[in-house]
């Protein structure tokens, strides 16, 4: 049997894209390795919370016993560690869920307002988007729920949410608005950011792997990633793109009967 040769160009290319494999494989394992430790530690975290706050609890129930005789101070200072634990308490909370959501490998029912809301809030952790994106909702009220694997639909929306942060990284606006509507047989999100916009030249590569714009440290995964989880479940992409604005939008369809409802 004869045998095909390929060509060193194609034997280049061939290479270049298992050494990215390979690396973009190593990122993750690592991130899956720390995630491991990490729902350790923040199951650890919420014991210790749980026992600090029945303490706090106990000395706010003793220096209101005290009444005139405790300095004003000492109760601010009390008011504000238990604003600070409460604020603890929120963020471990909403890591626990997340870990939650993201373990059940069984079809469920998914509001995209709640997922979205979760991914919006984790994002907060960041500190670039905590302390310089400014973030607008605009969620539509009794949003009809999808059916599927929640991890699919929180990683698929996660990665157009990352995407637009990335892409804001060295913009002079910083704004992230993400959206949710139905309309007909259909249920949308949109994801707007105020980045640097999408070159032309790889908006027709936009959802293949490895096409990426922004630097060897990024995969150009991210896209593929949504489309090869959310395309089970029916979902179309589009986008626009400009400097100064890029917005991308995911519409889902319902089930007959489900429209409206």
């Amino acid at each position: 049997m004869e045998k095909k040769m390929i060509p060193s160009s194609g034997m280049q290319v061939i290479l270049s894209q298992t050494d990215r494999l390979f690396s973009a494989f190593l990122d993750r394992y690592r991130y899956s390795t720390l995630g491991s430790f990490v729902r350790g530690i923040i199951h650890n975290l919420n014991g210790s919370l749980q026992i600090l706050s029945m303490q706090m609890e106990l000395l706010q129930g003793a220096l209101l016993k005290e009444g005139d005789k405790i300095n004003s101070s000492l109760n601010v200072k009390m008011a504000q560690c238990q604003e600070q634990l409460d604020k603890l308490k929120a963020a471990v909370e909403v890591l626990m869920q997340k870990g939650i959501h993201d373990e059940n490998e069984t079809s469920q029912s998914i509001d995209l307002n709640d997922l979205l809301d979760e991914e919006v809030s984790l994002w907060h952790n960041n500190l670039f988007f905590k302390h310089h994106i400014k973030v607008r909702k605009s969620f539509s009220p009794q949003l009809p729920l999808l059916q599927g694997r929640y991890l699919h639909f929180s990683q698929g929306l996660s990665n157009l949410i990352q995407n637009a942060v990335e892409a804001m990284e060295e913009s002079s606006t910083q704004e992230l608005f993400v959206a949710t509507s139905s309309r007909e047989d259909r249920v949308q999100v949109m994801i707007r950011d105020t980045g640097c916009g999408i070159p032309e030249e790889i908006k027709p590569h936009l959802f293949k792997p490895f096409y990426t714009s922004k630097g060897e440290r990024h995969h150009g995964l991210g896209l593929f990633i949504s489309q090869e989880l959310l395309t089970p479940y029916g979902a179309s992409f589009s986008f626009s793109s400009r400097r100064g604005e890029t917005t991308f939008s995911v519409q889902f369809p319902l089930p007959a009967g489900r429209a409206d409802s």
